[in-house]
């Protein structure tokens, strides 16, 4: 780390009376929040303040704009970090809603029309699209519960969508 090399505090005044509002309008730019630019800026003469002895008088302006903009960028990445774990642990602490795939219909004519080919279908058809659908069964429930082997429940879901295509096409 670069040692301190303090710049005269009347210095630092005049340049902060100077380029304050400049320096919080590009901060402004890079953050899109009035309070975080203002952090930024003041951080900049904090440095300013420390190790601005060593900046030729000439390219302060500069060097205010560098150190800005590296403060600005820093605390728009913590603030990203930030939110992103908030709205992470959000989604993991909330209620999961999940509708189920009938109610994802659009409308009710077309749930209508879909119960419609449901009630048309073969009878062990029939079982297995209730079974999986509605009671959001897996097929190894279902060929467990019906006694079937797990071929015959897959193939059954099979043919009872073929039918439903072919029913609506």
């Amino acid at each position: 780390m670069t040692p301190e090399r303090p710049l005269d505090p009347s210095i630092v005044a005049d340049c902060h009376r100077d380029w304050r509002v400049l320096l919080e309008r590009y901060a402004w730019a890079i953050l899109r929040d009035w309070s975080l630019a203002a952090d930024a800026v003041q951080i900049a003469f904090i440095s300013l303040s420390r190790f601005g002895g060593d900046v030729e008088p000439n390219a302060r302006k500069a060097w205010m704009f560098t150190t800005v903009h590296r403060e600005a960028l820093r605390i728009k990445f913590a603030e990203n970090r930030h939110q992103s774990k908030a709205i992470e642990a959000v989604r993991e602490s909330g209620p999961r809603y999940e509708m189920s795939p009938l109610a994802r219909l659009s409308s009710s004519e077309e749930l209508q029309e879909l119960q419609a080919r449901i009630v048309s279908l073969p009878p062990e058809q029939k079982i297995v699209v209730n079974m999986r659908i509605v009671e959001d069964k897996t097929f190894g429930q279902i060929a467990e519960e019906l006694q079937i082997p797990l071929g015959t429940a897959l193939s059954r879901m099979r043919l009872a969508l073929q039918r439903l295509r072919n029913a609506s096409g």
